[in-house]
């Protein structure tokens, strides 16, 4: 087991390693993203997967790039089983626009022989992604 603070180094070494099914790896099922008033679940693994995999691609095919870096995070304990992880990202767009970062909340859960993040809560990350690039979901 490694906890929530190896939990989010983890992840955030998945995104510079810019592994779509790592990156997913880091989920419990159902996994649930809110985000802007909407509602987003990945079922099972293989659905994460290939999501996450075409979301790195995306990044890579819209100008924004993949070389988003953890920049910080924090663990706020709920329970001894369950925490309120929060994200500081940052990103460096490929196609000259400057940088900027944000603020992501996941939830971290210990389930057993299990752990991971069961959902997240990206408001700021895409509305500061849709102000730079307004067509990304329909690359």
């Amino acid at each position: 087991m490694k906890g929530p603070d190896q939990l989010c180094e983890s992840y955030g070494q998945a995104m510079l390693d810019k592994d779509g099914r790592a990156i997913a790896g880091h989920y419990l099922f159902p996994y649930i993203s809110f985000t802007l008033g909407g509602v987003h679940s990945f079922e099972d693994r293989a659905t994460a997967d290939e999501a996450c995999t075409q979301q790195v691609a995306r990044f890579g095919r819209s100008g924004v790039g993949t070389d988003i870096r953890l920049k910080d995070y924090k663990v706020v304990p709920v329970s001894n089983d369950a925490a309120l992880c929060h994200l500081t990202w940052e990103v460096f767009p490929q196609d000259g626009t400057p940088g900027w970062s944000w603020l992501n909340i996941y939830g971290y859960r210990r389930k057993g022989d299990e752990e991971g993040f069961e959902f997240n809560i990206s408001d700021n990350e895409i509305a500061e992604l849709l102000k730079r690039f307004p067509t990304f979901f329909s690359l």
